[in-house]
């Protein structure tokens, strides 16, 4: 009885503890639906922070009333993805988490995600980020995202199965470029090792940028093969449940590849990234935004072009 009863405490203080970060924006259309799926998983060590970019509706208040499990940050002014994302990151490490999840507020996720990521990390010593395949959430059996590829040459990131249905591809759990920060779990680690995620793009490519420093350093991003993650997308900041290029959505897509040109790439390379955005992204989004008749995104785009070269 005394060998059973060891055994099982010591497989309790085997479990890992796990911070999760909900960073939010006028998000109570579905903060309630994501933190109830959130606390249905059966992790049983898992804390949540919610740090709220200034919210102008009742998602606060939502959150205080429902879930007061939740450690919850206000911010007075919108401090963006990253700088919020860091606020409960820095929480997290005094709590001596394990690992940090970091989750958008309008994800609905399976009550097996934390656990099966963890488990990723625990096969994989070398994994520094891992992701699973997000779905839409208004079409469960088509693809979001299953791994991201990143261009160097170029400077251009890309979701290559984006918009399939899960049943017309082979995914396999596998090392990729980078995870969406839409689901992302980071080994607690890694933030000692390359920093936190970097401020500078206040929103968009933060993920693609910190996976790719992760990898610089020897360190792997894991995409784990499961649709475990449904994903209403730019709920906040485009059309719910679209990929249209809104102004929003343009201005920092054209903005940001530029700063991280100038600030991480030296030498024939930053020539070839430069060629990359102003003839290959450039023209293709003029398309994408024609197409799509979001004519005011265009100009949108123009002044993001200009601010990231300003700000080089």
């Amino acid at each position: 009885f005394i060998f059973i009863f060891l055994s099982c405490m010591s497989e309790k203080v085997n479990i890992p503890k796990v911070g999760v970060c909900i960073v939010s924006y006028n998000s109570e259309k579905h903060i309630t639906g994501c933190l109830s799926s959130l606390y249905e998983n059966t992790n049983p060590k898992f804390i949540c922070a919610l740090v709220d970019n200034a919210s102008k509706d009742q998602t606060v208040n939502m959150v205080y009333k429902y879930f007061p499990q939740t450690h919850v940050v206000i911010n007075k002014i919108n401090k963006g993805y990253a700088k919020a994302n860091n606020q409960a990151i820095r929480y997290f490490l005094k709590k001596n988490v394990s690992y940090v999840l970091l989750l958008n507020p309008d994800t609905y996720v399976s009550s097996s995600l934390i656990q099966e990521l963890v488990a990723v990390f625990e096969h994989n010593p070398l994994a520094g980020v891992v992701g699973p395949i997000v779905t839409y959430e208004n079409d469960p059996k088509k693809i979001w995202f299953a791994g991201g590829k990143f261009n160097n040459i170029f400077c251009i990131s890309s979701h290559p199965n984006m918009n399939k249905q899960l049943k017309s591809v082979h995914i396999y759990t596998r090392s990729v470029d980078f995870i969406t920060g839409a689901c992302m779990m980071i080994r607690s680690s890694v933030f000692g090792r390359v920093g936190l995620l970097p401020e500078d793009y206040f929103l968009y490519f933060e993920d693609v940028f910190f996976c790719k420093k992760i990898r610089h350093n020897g360190l792997t991003c894991m995409l784990l093969a499961k649709p475990l993650v449904k994903h209403y997308v730019s709920s906040s900041t485009g059309v719910m449940g679209e990929n249209i290029m809104t102004p929003i959505r343009a201005y920092y897509f054209a903005r940001n590849p530029l700063i991280y040109i100038q600030k991480e790439v030296r030498g024939m390379q930053k020539i070839t990234c430069f060629i990359g955005q102003f003839f290959i992204r450039l023209p293709y989004y003029l398309c994408r935004m024609t197409w799509e008749r979001v004519f005011l995104s265009i100009p949108a785009y123009f002044r993001g072009l200009a601010s990231g070269l300003m700000l080089t």
